[in-house]
């Protein structure tokens, strides 16, 4: 039995999230290797010549053409953990979709090309008449912090469209703000670990956290993640809003208990999929 771990690509993990990245990979490695498992970890060009001897491939790959290499390796028969078609479908372009919209409750989100009309852009000035509105990248996470704008005036729409074309960006999600406390969370599947925490000062809102862990588990299982994390806003009134759910972030502020999590996961599912296989073939 041998695992075989993927570096996410460092143009998706920008900043501090390079090393941080890095770490919880590095950690799963050592976590899997306690429980004598061989792991080896590679970058994803390392791995294209590891990853067939390889009993079960743990990625944090990102980018599209990394997820369309992972697609490729399965469809040969690899067991890849987070699937590659759950990191597709975290994009935006999947996630603020009027299906995930509605099944996830995300915040109302519309797609904007980059180069529209200025005049196209009428019909949203009512979404700042109380509040603000958030520009993202439609595609990727962020991987630099221009690639999720608040916008606080519907003036500075047209303005922030045309940076994201300047930067070759053909599709923007525009996405209604919601006042509240920012949530962050990072989980394994199973309730092998579940971690809110606020990045930041917050009011304090009160909140259940079983209903926003059922609510993480409901995002997760519906598109296919095991290992994953997210944001969520908590209203003044204590309602819950999910906006955002990623593929295995870095788990930097509970990444020791996280490692064991993930490694005690990815040993248990690969005896699953043994077993699986074993009995298919009956």
């Amino acid at each position: 039995m041998s695992f075989l771990g993927i570096y996410r690509e460092p143009e998706f993990s920008p900043g501090r999230h390079l090393s941080n990245d890095a770490k919880i990979l590095r950690l799963v490695g050592q976590a899997l290797a306690r429980e004598d498992i061989p792991v080896k970890l590679a970058t994803l060009e390392e791995a294209g010549s590891l990853w067939k001897e390889a009993e079960l491939i743990f990625s944090m790959c990102q980018g599209p053409e990394a997820v369309a290499e992972l697609s490729e390796w399965k469809k040969k028969g690899a067991f890849i953990l987070n699937d590659p078609e759950a990191s597709r479908q975290t994009y935006r372009d999947s996630l603020c979709s009027a299906i995930r919209e509605k099944d996830l409750g995300f915040p109302h989100s519309e797609f904007l090309q980059t180069h529209a009309h200025p005049k196209e852009l009428d019909q949203y000035r009512s979404w700042f008449d109380r509040g603000s509105a958030w520009l993202k990248r439609a595609d990727v996470h962020a991987t630099q912090p221009a690639d999720v704008v608040r916008l606080d005036r519907w003036s500075d729409l047209n303005s922030t469209l045309v940076r994201f074309r300047a930067r070759g960006l053909q599709q923007a999600v525009l996405q209604k703000h919601c006042e509240g406390d920012e949530v962050k969370f990072y989980a394994v599947k199973g309730r092998r670990l579940f971690w809110p925490f606020y990045p930041k000062d917050s009011e304090g809102y009160p909140f259940y956290e079983k209903d926003l862990l059922k609510m993480a588990e409901h995002a997760a299982e519906s598109l296919g993640l095991s290992v994953y994390g997210g944001d969520a806003i908590i209203s003044p009134e204590g309602n819950i809003t999910l906006i955002d759910i990623n593929d295995w972030p870095s788990f930097a502020p509970c990444r020791g208990a996280a490692a064991s999590a993930i490694a005690k996961f990815l040993k248990d599912a690969h005896r699953a999929h043994k077993n699986s296989r074993e009995t298919a073939k009956v």
